[in-house]
C-alpha cells in the first residue's frame, strides 16, 4: 500500500512537471519576463491539469493483465473455435452450473437470471450476430444478455446501446477471460496455432502509446529542447518538443493502452 502511494505520488510530480515544463518554453517563447512567464505557466498548468483529473475521475482502472493471461485467453477462444455450439455450452454449463442456477438451452445459457450467449467463429462478430441473439431472447424475463466472443467489431456496441428493454454485455476474448474464465478457472489446454498476423494500426498504437515508452518521449523533448538554443529554426524544434512532451505525459497516464483488470461483476 505504502509503494502504491508513493507510485502515485511520483506520478502526479512527474506529470505536473512535465505539463509545467512545456507551458514554461511555449510562454517562455513569446514573453521576456521570467517571473511572469513562471505565473502563467502555473495557472496553465494548473487549469489543464484540473480538467485532465474531472475527464478521467469517473474512469475504473484496471489491473494490467499479464502475456501469460493473454495466452490462456488466447487459447481458451481457440478451443471454443475448435468445438461445436454444443460442446461450447457444456463446458459453460459445467462451470456454472456448481455456483449459479444454470439451464441449457438451444444455443444460449439461462444463468440465474441472465442470458449468456457464447459466439465464436473464425470472423469478427457484427451487429447481425447481437440482433440474431436479441430476437431469440426478447420474450424471456432475462433482462441482461452476456454475449462472450473473440473479437467485436464497434456496430455491436452501437447496436447494443439501442436497445432499451435489456442491457446487453459483449464480452471479448480478454474481457471474458478476465470476467468469466479466470474468476471461474476454466481449464486451459495449450492449442500451438500457427499465426502470421499483420501489425494492425491498433497493435502500433498500443506499441506506441504505452507506459513503458514515456522515458522515450520525455528524453526526445528534452533533446528537442535543447536544440532549440543552439540551432536555427528554433519554434520548429519547440513543436515537436512540446509534442514529444504530450505524447510522453498521454502514454503514462491514458488508461486505454495500460489496460488493467476488474472484478467480475457480469454474472
Amino acid at each position: 500500500m505504502k509503494i502504491l502511494k508513493i507510485s502515485k505520488l511520483f506520478d502526479f510530480i512527474f506529470g505536473i512537471s512535465l505539463l509545467f515544463f512545456i507551458c514554461f518554453v511555449w510562454v517562455r517563447y513569446f514573453l521576456h519576463d521570467i517571473w511572469l512567464t513562471i505565473l502563467i505557466s502555473a495557472i496553465i498548468t494548473f487549469f489543464a491539469a484540473s480538467i485532465f483529473y474531472i475527464l478521467n475521475s469517473k474512469k475504473i482502472e484496471k489491473n494490467s493483465i499479464s502475456r501469460e493471461e493473454i495466452k490462456n485467453a488466447k487459447n481458451i477462444s481457440s478451443n471454443f473455435l475448435l468445438s461445436t455450439k454444443q460442446e461450447v455450452l457444456k463446458v459453460f454449463f459445467e462451470k456454472l452450473n456448481s455456483k449459479y442456477n444454470t439451464k441449457i438451452k438451444s444455443d444460449y445459457l439461462l444463468v440465474n437470471d441472465k442470458v449468456l450467449k457464447p459466439i465464436y467463429t473464425s470472423q469478427t462478430i457484427t451487429d447481425k450476430e447481437i440482433l440474431e441473439t436479441y430476437l431469440k431472447v426478447k420474450d424471456t424475463p432475462a433482462k441482461t444478455i452476456i454475449i462472450t466472443c473473440k473479437q467485436a467489431n464497434e456496430t455491436c456496441y452501437d447496436f447494443a446501446k439501442m436497445i432499451a428493454n435489456k442491457k446487453i454485455i459483449i464480452l471479448t476474448e480478454i474481457d471474458a477471460y478476465e470476467n468469466i474464465f479466470k474468476p471461474l478457472q476454466f481449464e486451459v489446454h495449450n492449442i500451438e496455432m500457427e499465426q502470421k498476423q499483420k501489425k494492425s494500426f491498433q497493435q502500433f498504437l498500443e506499441f506506441s502509446l504505452n507506459k513503458a515508452r514515456t522515458k522515450n518521449y520525455v528524453l526526445v523533448s528534452i533533446f528537442m529542447l535543447f536544440a532549440s538554443f543552439v540551432l536555427r529554426y528554433n519554434v520548429y524544434y519547440l513543436i515537436f518538443s512540446s509534442l514529444t512532451g504530450l505524447l510522453a505525459l498521454y502514454s503514462h497516464f491514458n488508461l486505454r493502452y495500460n489496460k488493467k483488470l476488474n472484478d467480475n461483476k457480469y454474472l
